[in-house]
């Protein structure tokens, strides 16, 4: 069977695209020109040609991803495929009707999806029950982002945005059986136009769980209790001391952090070497799902240990000459607070400086900014790099590098160019620093810390 995959250079997509051909599938895809590390070199691995294959009737399948209506060459393919009738279905479809089994893990919330999903996929690999799972990141344990097997069991990151030929929510497309919910802050907004709206899609998530199945929630999560008032199936607390699952004690060692969580039937000690209190409410998020579903905890305990993290979340790329460079994902305003936190916890001492690259599509909103008066506390400096921005935003309400001067202050300075940016920590950065690197894109938001480092060795 012939699978032509349309903008296959998405991070679901790409992952799917592999697991596929290793079941036999012959692949194909197409996207924009330029494909970039690590998803050219992922395909490139599974020997996937990319933009390489005529549209015609040879087709069997098309699955369109998210980004699609985003370049002009995969828009006039998606025209050629309609006008020869080749079948075609969306990349959320698709999932919900292929990967999804009869007992479905999925894993929504604004924050923690990707590390949650992905530690979780890892605890029950290691406890040997071969799950179909898909999680949106590259994990640092040389373990696949998406796998496809014969288990009834299936664990997936289920994000609310809407995409693509998605008409609602992707979480929408998949069916149900156990869902943990970590957040429902109102994150898209070019998905949700009201906060209403954005409640309303995880509402509706809620009331797919059928009364056999379990729903998990963060008891700190925003609103995750009220969302919880419209489940019909029974209902696991976590994050909090009256919860069924709670963070008892954190000890923090040189080499790891020991856990001590509260089960509802034992104290459960764990070791990792993630650090940061929000990637320990991931653990602990992950803990209760799976000693919920009953796993062995010496299994969970286990492969805890061994779990390496999610590329881009608190990674360490750089750490000699004294000084030490980290790699994350954060944009929001929680997600920077959360990450400068997690670091402080660990390096008490040292000072931290902030490259803060807005990629996100909801910073280019004014409103986006009304939380991040706080959320740079911790940094002595923030380097705030070129603001892009999408079609469509109204020239009143996109924000300026002055709305982030206004909010932030004078700890942050706004360098357009890379070059720049490159000269001004060749010079600024000493030894005791530490530098993260904020930013959600791809190959070209990270040419910057590249080069920064390529300097440094």
């Amino acid at each position: 069977m012939h699978i032509h995959i349309l903008g296959i250079a998405g991070t679901m997509t790409a992952s799917l695209a592999v697991a596929l051909k290793k079941e036999g599938y012959l692949i194909t895809g197409s996207d924009q020109e330029k494909i970039y590390p690590p998803i050219s070199t992922l395909l490139e691995k599974a020997d996937i040609k990319i933009n390489n294959s005529e549209i015609n009737n040879n087709i069997d399948l098309v699955i369109v991803g998210s980004s699609f209506s985003s370049f002009k060459k995969s828009k006039e393919e998606f025209k050629k495929i309609k006008k020869l009738k080749i079948k075609y279905i969306s990349a959320s479809n698709f999932i919900g009707q292929n990967l999804i089994k009869e007992n479905s893990i999925l894993i929504a919330g604004t924050y923690g999806k990707t590390t949650i999903s992905s530690l979780i996929s890892w605890i029950f690999h290691q406890a040997k029950f071969n799950p179909n799972y898909m999680f949106g990141g590259e994990s640092l344990n040389n373990f696949s982002a998406t796998n496809i097997s014969s288990s009834n069991w299936s664990i997936v990151e289920a994000d609310e945005s809407i995409h693509g030929l998605d008409t609602q929510a992707k979480f929408l497309y998949y069916p149900v059986k156990f869902l943990l919910l970590t957040s429902a802050d109102w994150e898209h907004k070019d998905s949700y136009s009201t906060e209403i709206e954005n409640f309303n899609s995880f509402k509706k998530l809620i009331t797919n769980l059928p009364k056999e199945g379990l729903l998990f929630i963060n008891s700190k999560g925003f609103q995750t209790k009220e969302l919880s008032l419209y489940s019909n199936s029974k209902i696991i607390t976590y994050n909090s001391p009256n919860s069924d699952y709670y963070l008892k004690n954190i000890k923090i060692k040189t080499n790891y952090t020991l856990l001590e969580i509260k089960t509802p039937r034992n104290i459960l000690e764990i070791k990792t070497n993630l650090i940061g209190q929000f990637n320990f409410e991931n653990i602990l998020a992950a803990v209760t799902v799976a000693d919920s579903l009953k796993l062995d905890q010496n299994k969970i305990k286990k492969a805890i240990s061994t779990f390496k993290g999610v590329k881009r979340r608190i990674e360490k790329i750089y750490d000699k000459k004294n000084i030490l460079i980290f790699d994350d994902f954060a944009q929001s305003s929680n997600r920077i607070e959360s990450t400068l936190t997690a670091i402080h916890s660990h390096f008490p001492q040292k000072n931290i400086k902030v490259l803060y690259q807005p990629h996100a599509s909801f910073l280019q909103y004014k409103e986006s900014l009304k939380d991040f008066e706080k959320a740079f506390e911790i940094a002595s400096e923030v380097v705030l790099a070129k603001l892009n921005y999408q079609n469509g935003v109204d020239k009143n309400n996109r924000t300026t590098a002055k709305d982030f001067i206004n909010i932030i202050g004078k700890k942050l300075k706004y360098i357009p160019i890379n070059e720049g940016i490159i000269d001004f920590y060749k010079q600024n950065l000493k030894n005791g620093d530490i530098l993260i690197n904020m930013n959600s894109g791809g190959f070209d938001e990270n040419k910057i810390i590249k080069s920064l480092i390529n300097s440094l060795k």
